[in-house]
């Protein structure tokens, strides 16, 4: 159950990672990514776009660990921003615009924060 709990927790903060600055995320971004939620299967989409999100950052992150040139290390993480949006949109039943306000929602919300990861673990029980 351990695994599981650092894996949903991950792969929300990694959800968290794509969504532009927290902080400025308005009453309509919440009710938004909500209502979007609230569609059939939003969340199951939301969790596959955002294990390959995780899957994605981690081969990125990799690269930008063994690099010390600042200016190569810019482009990794223009690369990794590009791979990012990719992969999102190639996952199904979810638009990047979808995930986007699916993660700032949930970032805000700690309710919808909760029901993404216990559907994580729901579909990812040992």
């Amino acid at each position: 159950m351990k695994l599981n709990r650092l894996l949903s927790t991950t792969l929300l903060a990694t959800a968290m990672a794509m969504t532009p600055v927290l902080g400025t995320v308005s009453a309509q971004d919440q009710m938004e990514g909500a209502a979007i939620v609230s569609q059939d299967g939003k969340i199951d989409a939301f969790i596959v776009a955002a294990l390959a999100v995780s899957e994605t950052r981690q081969r990125f992150i990799a690269q930008l660990e063994a690099e010390t040139d600042e200016a190569a290390q810019m482009q990794i993480v223009q690369e990794a921003d590009e791979a990012i949006l990719e992969v999102v949109d190639a996952s199904p039943d979810i638009t990047i615009d979808e995930y986007i306000a699916i993660g700032e929602a949930a970032a805000a919300d700690p309710e919808l924060a909760a029901l993404i990861d216990a559907r994580f673990v729901e579909a990812h029980a040992d």
